[in-house]
């Protein structure tokens, strides 16, 4: 696929969500859903991460529904995302929690990321939301500053991730960075939806398996579709269907 810039809409109002991908509107009372403008550079097999996968849309749209299930944050407390892409669930996290989140990702994914939290800086101001952007090596999840900062262990209540789980290395290294960062208290939470990909069933299973071991427990879960737009084989004109895996987990 080739460089392009595209907007995507997430409803602020829970009712509206599920209206999301038809042609029916929303409540007349309702507020304005979010208008996130994305820059995908060209997707290449070694930099999956500068494409806007279903799994993120379907997770940024589902923040407002699970806001009831996550912490209240205090005003001077983070969200992390992991493997933040190009910054979909980050930004409608900020806005949806009206909170500061750290979007995270490599190092050759980055400059794509500050460059859409920068497009976006005016939608976040609007409904009182902030974002940064820094790098995190899950293998060395240790070595991570914010502003020049470098970040504690244990620091972020709510840890966030969409599409982190598709090579036999990730759930290890995903997990690792899970341990190094959520914060050691009773109401933190970490977010994660990942297509369920036959090819990868032993990688979820692996991921299930880690963060049992780290001490955390499935509080919620689902099952939801979307569509990554692009042909699956069968006709051009169709987009792939994928049906996606929704995760909320806390400390035992």
């Amino acid at each position: 696929m080739g460089a392009l810039s595209r907007t995507f809409s997430i409803p602020l109002v829970a009712g509206d969500v599920d209206t999301a991908h038809t042609d029916v509107g929303g409540s007349g009372d309702a507020p304005e859903p979010l208008e996130i403008t994305l820059h995908e550079p060209a997707l290449t097999a070694d930099n999956l991460g500068l494409k806007t996968w279903a799994s993120s849309y379907l997770l940024a749209m589902r923040l407002v529904l699970l806001r009831h299930m996550l912490p209240t944050l205090p005003a001077d407390a983070g969200v992390l995302e992991l493997g933040a892409g190009t910054g979909l669930v980050g930004l409608a996290a900020a806005a949806i929690l009206q909170r500061t989140v750290v979007l995270t990702d490599l190092p050759e994914i980055v400059p794509n990321l500050e460059r859409n939290v920068h497009a976006n800086a005016a939608m976040l101001a609007a409904h009182s939301g902030r974002a940064m952007t820094a790098v995190l090596d899950w293998s060395e999840p240790a070595i991570f500053f914010v502003g020049g900062q470098e970040q504690p262990m244990h620091a972020y209540p709510i840890i966030l991730a969409a599409d982190c789980i598709y090579s036999s290395e990730h759930a290890q290294l995903f997990t690792n960075a899970i341990n190094h960062h959520l914060a050691r208290h009773r109401d933190a939470r970490v977010v994660v939806e990942v297509p369920i990909r036959e090819a990868f069933a032993a990688e979820r299973q692996d991921f299930r398996g880690r963060m049992k071991a780290l001490g955390l427990a499935k509080v919620g879960e689902g099952e939801e579709i979307g569509y990554d737009d692009w042909s699956d084989g069968k006709d051009e004109d169709e987009l792939a269907e994928v049906t996606c895996w929704w995760s909320i987990w806390a400390w035992r």
